[in-house]
């Protein structure tokens, strides 16, 4: 275990005392960073932000890293995120050789944009754009970073905050997957990137919390904004890719079929295949990470799909 400050920051121990039942928690923030990952702190805004980053092992010589951010859900922490996703993208990193960063939202939170949202990261506008843009300079000067492949995942909030940095960052981020994420209503109009980003949406159909029709967003009776359908999240990607509106249509297999779940692929692509959306249709699938914990009972979030690993899938999509 590491723990480095890459800009002097303010001091401090962060601790905190409630248990946070959200995708991608933990009980509580720790400061102590798992074995074999380094935390960092930063200051950005006049705040101390922190990250765990994990450098696969057995790749020394390696000239260049692709990067992937991996952000927690609204009330989670970054270990709670590795806990989530039952350490597998720490697993493919040692096998792929590319560099996983979880980083901390303030009190837990992302400001992904929304309208409504009345988190602390929303309420208090807090600037995770710039912080991410800050926090990818300071990575490529300590990790020998490819600059062309740096990508971003998430669950939830994680996951509109990623579809938010590749709405505002396209410069910067490659790819971006969804986890029962779509994006803002009113947000959408203003998401224009330039040349597009290939996006991956992993949603059930059967989600409490972020309905497939789209709609209001709450959780445990707090307003977190409007959000689009599935089908509305994809047809705005396809559209700003450039990507053929009739998709290569998948099922793939029911690998268990005891889990109340079925998942199919819709690929689709720009005419010079440059850009692409994929959405993973996870029939009866909750407010959840296939592949990963079922963080609380199916009758609060919905079902967990083991069909298939959505870790697996998301690094498959980046690497295409």
């Amino acid at each position: 275990m590491k723990t480095k400050r890459l800009i002097s920051c303010l001091p401090g121990f962060v601790l905190c005392l409630l248990p946070v039942l959200m995708p991608g928690c933990s009980s509580a923030f720790s400061v102590t960073a798992p074995e074999g990952h380094t935390r960092y702190y930063l200051d950005h805004n006049g705040r101390e932000r922190t990250f765990l980053v994990y450098k696969p092992t057995g790749w020394e010589g390696k000239d260049r890293f692709p990067l992937l951010f991996c952000l927690h859900g609204g009330g989670g922490t970054d270990r709670g995120m590795m806990a989530l996703t039952n350490g597998r993208f720490n697993e493919l990193a040692d096998r792929y050789g590319f560099l996983v960063v979880y980083p901390q939202g303030i009190d837990k939170g992302w400001n992904d944009g929304r309208e409504g949202d009345h988190s602390t990261a929303a309420s208090e506008n807090i600037d995770d754009v710039g912080f991410f843009r800050t926090l990818i300079h300071e990575l490529k000067k300590k990790y020998p970073v490819d600059e062309e492949r740096i990508f971003t995942c998430g669950i939830s909030n994680g996951g509109f905050m990623s579809n938010r940095l590749a709405c505002e960052l396209p410069e910067l981020i490659c790819g971006a997957a969804l986890v029962t994420a779509t994006m803002g209503r009113e947000y959408a109009s203003g998401c224009r990137p330039a040349g597009g980003v290939n996006i991956l949406l992993v949603i059930g159909t059967d989600d409490p919390l972020v309905p497939w029709e789209g709609g209001p967003v709450q959780v445990l009776g707090q307003e977190r904004g409007e959000v689009l359908s599935a089908p509305e999240a994809v047809r705005y990607w396809v559209e700003i890719n450039g990507c053929d509106t009739f998709p290569v249509i998948e099922h793939l297999p029911d690998h268990d079929p005891h889990d109340g779940t079925t998942v199919t692929r819709y690929r689709y692509a720009s005419p010079d295949g440059s850009k692409r959306v994929e959405l993973l249709e996870v029939k009866g699938g909750g407010h959840t990470w296939p592949g990963g914990r079922q963080y609380l009972g199916e009758r609060l979030i919905g079902k967990t799909s083991r069909d298939i690993n959505a870790c697996d899938l998301i690094w498959e999509f980046f690497s295409r």
